[in-house]
C-alpha cells in the first residue's frame, strides 16, 4: 500500500512540473502561482531570494509584462519522496523574446525543487533554485 502511494506522489510531482512548464508557456501567471506553497521560497540566479507568493508573483509578473517564453521543456532527472517533503532536480530550456521587439533566444539551465505535501494531499514548489547554461540574454 505504501509503495502505491508513493507512486501517486511521484506522478503527482510529474504532473506539477509539466504543468509549471505549461503555465509559462501560456503566460498564465495565476496557474503558475498556484503551484507555489504559501511561503514558497524562489532562489533565482543573479537576483535576490523572494520570499512567499505574493512576493513571488510580483517579481515574475514584471518578467511577464516585458517577456513571451514559449516552448519551454522540462528533464526532470530524479523525484525523491521523504516523507511530506520531496525534491526533483533537473534541466530545462525555453525560448525567450521580448514582447517589445522581435527576436527570441534560446536558455537553458537547471533546476532543484524541494516540494512539501499539503494538508489537503497535494504537492506544492516550497524552495525553487535554478541557474542558468544559457543565460536569458535577448539581442
Amino acid at each position: 500500500m505504501k509503495e502505491r502511494l508513493l507512486i501517486a506522489d511521484v506522478a503527482q510531482i510529474y504532473e506539477l512540473l509539466l504543468d509549471y512548464a505549461t503555465a509559462i508557456n501560456d503566460g498564465d501567471i495565476e496557474r503558475w502561482i498556484s503551484l507555489w506553497s504559501e511561503n514558497g521560497i524562489q532562489m533565482p540566479p543573479v537576483s535576490p531570494r523572494r520570499v512567499g507568493k505574493s512576493e513571488i508573483r510580483r517579481e515574475m509578473q514584471h518578467q511577464y509584462d516585458l517577456f513571451q517564453t514559449s516552448k519551454m521543456v522540462t528533464q526532470i532527472d530524479e523525484v525523491r519522496i521523504l516523507g511530506d517533503w520531496a525534491y526533483s532536480h533537473g534541466t530545462y530550456k525555453y525560448e525567450i523574446a521580448p514582447k517589445s521587439r522581435e527576436g527570441t533566444k534560446l536558455v537553458s539551465g537547471k533546476f532543484l525543487d524541494i516540494l512539501e505535501k499539503q494538508s489537503d494531499g497535494t504537492w506544492r514548489i516550497a524552495i525553487n533554485c535554478y541557474n542558468y547554461t544559457t543565460p536569458p540574454v535577448c539581442d
